[in-house]
């Protein structure tokens, strides 16, 4: 038997979920991405669509093969399941045809993959749920406003106080809490302030306030996401990124400013996400203990600067 203080046996598959219960925070954007960033990084990359209404990382990945197909190119693609809405007349019949099939879908890629990416709907359900108490990297992307913020912690009228921890904190919370149970696993959760505007605002100054008093709290880390560029728009409907090859994103042979500057957005939030690393040296299991023993760390110098007590 393991002693106490041994990591507990991770999965070989290191779990990403982009999650947040408000909509048009950007998150199947963000999935879309750190999806290609680590296929080109040379990962074994799956997939898991669970919003089964949009759609939006399914159809990306769609268009993108069929570029692929149409340009005679090989494309980077990931071992793809995109969840099928229960065609059931009850929502608990439901609810059993989108559990069985979800979890099935990890089954098949938990053992066989480095990376397995959830893309979920803005919604509070039983499947959400589980999706986010699998999480070992939890990604919560968030415009500047404070209505988004309003999802983590009760906006008060004086924004310097701290309102009542708020419904999707409490999801993620109550997330972190199952997974102790279930594998003593650790969920490094990572809140993106996503498409921000290029000329920082007075309310977006706040915002970033507001959400470095919570970190602590709240026990997340704080990255800047993607801005809200029209490239990211423009590329979709033929299923490429900023990062693939620039003959592949522009005719001209060439990157705008706009493009590079993307690009280096993608790539500054794949460190910030700090993922273990597979290296010539390091085993992808072992480079996950090791990710494990780092977090836990940082969440003791969190808990130690502004939480009483570990979530």
């Amino acid at each position: 038997m393991a002693s106490e203080t041994e990591p507990p046996d991770l999965r070989n598959a290191h779990v990403i979920v982009v999650g947040n219960e408000k909509g048009g925070t950007g998150k199947s954007t963000l999935s879309i991405h750190i999806i290609i960033a680590l296929l080109k990084l040379g990962y074994r990359v799956a997939s898991i669509d669970l919003d089964t209404r949009q759609r939006t990382l399914t159809r990306f990945l769609e268009n993108r093969q069929s570029w692929g197909v149409n340009a005679g190119r090989a494309i980077e693609l990931p071992f793809h399941h995109a969840l099928e809405r229960g065609g059931k007349d009850s929502v608990g019949e439901n609810e059993i045809v989108e559990f069985t099939s979800f979890a099935e879908a990890i089954s098949r890629v938990e053992h066989a993959f480095e990376f397995v990416v959830i893309d979920t709907p803005a919604s509070d359900s039983y499947l959400m749920r589980l999706a986010h108490s699998l999480a070992d990297t939890l990604v919560t992307p968030m415009n500047d406003s404070f209505i988004d913020v309003d999802v983590l912690a009760r906006v008060h009228n004086d924004r310097r106080q701290r309102g009542a921890t708020a419904q999707y904190a409490a999801l993620v919370l109550e997330a972190r809490r199952q997974r102790r149970l279930a594998d003593a696993g650790l969920i490094d959760w990572i809140v993106v302030r996503n498409r921000m505007a290029s000329l920082q605002s007075h309310n977006q100054r706040q915002v970033a306030g507001s959400l470095v008093r919570l970190s602590p709290e709240l026990q997340f880390r704080m990255a800047e996401g993607l801005g809200d560029r029209v490239i990211f728009r423009e590329l979709f409907p033929v299923g490429l990124t900023v990062i693939d090859s620039i003959e592949e994103v522009t005719d001209k042979g060439t990157l705008s400013a706009s493009q590079v500057a993307a690009r280096g957005e993608v790539e500054a939030l794949i460190r910030t996400l700090r993922l273990p690393t597979r290296t010539d040296a390091i085993a992808h299991m072992e480079a996950r203990h090791l990710w494990f023993e780092r977090t836990l760390e940082f969440y003791k110098e969190l808990i130690a600067k502004g939480s009483a007590e570990p979530v």
